[in-house]
């Protein structure tokens, strides 16, 4: 985030610090725009993704969707690991960072519902309300992949892609929810 400037932004777009200062008259403003595009983009293709077919199997390829297993996710990674470091210091990325972070709350809570249902563990009228251990299965998951996500970002893209999958599955596998 430290390189991150008007001017390192209009070189790489081949623009002049002009054309960048008039849509963002000031750094933290770029900044903001760039994280809530990622966490935009990011949020969309989690959307994106097929929900249908056995629900233990399309659950299990969000929650891989959330780690960085290749070249690609690893880098995107890297870039919100930065833009939430740096949030600590900007109290409206900070208020970003807390919204994207209830979103993926839902997410969870989501995916753990799904994945009780299909094991047979949960009332599976469309309404019910979210059960009390439900809410708290989604925080330990969420916990256990922003773990996860964090020790597979110290390894190189090819040893995350075999590690992060075999992983998941054997928290997957304790936690009842395989």
């Amino acid at each position: 985030m430290a390189g991150v400037s008007v001017r390192a932004v209009a070189a790489e777009a081949g623009v002049t610090g002009g054309t960048v200062q008039h849509h963002f008259p000031a750094r933290a403003q770029m900044v903001h725009f760039a994280m809530e595009l990622f966490a935009e983009q990011f949020t969309q293709r989690l959307m994106d993704m097929p929900r249908s077919g056995p629900v233990l199997e399309w659950t299990r390829e969000i929650l891989l969707e959330l780690l960085p297993l290749n070249e690609e996710l690893h880098r995107e990674f890297r870039v919100w690991l930065a833009f939430t470091t740096h949030a600590h210091t900007d109290p409206e990325l900070n208020a970003l960072k807390r919204s994207f972070s209830a979103q993926l709350r839902e997410l969870y809570e989501r995916l753990i519902q799904a994945r009780r249902t299909a094991s047979g563990s949960a009332d599976d009228s469309p309404h019910s309300d979210l059960d009390p251990a439900d809410e708290l299965d989604a925080e330990v998951l969420q916990a256990v992949i922003d773990g996860l996500a964090l020790q597979l970002a110290d390894m190189v893209p090819a040893d995350a892609a075999v590690h992060g999958p075999r992983l998941l599955d054997r928290y997957l596998e304790l936690s009842g929810s395989s």
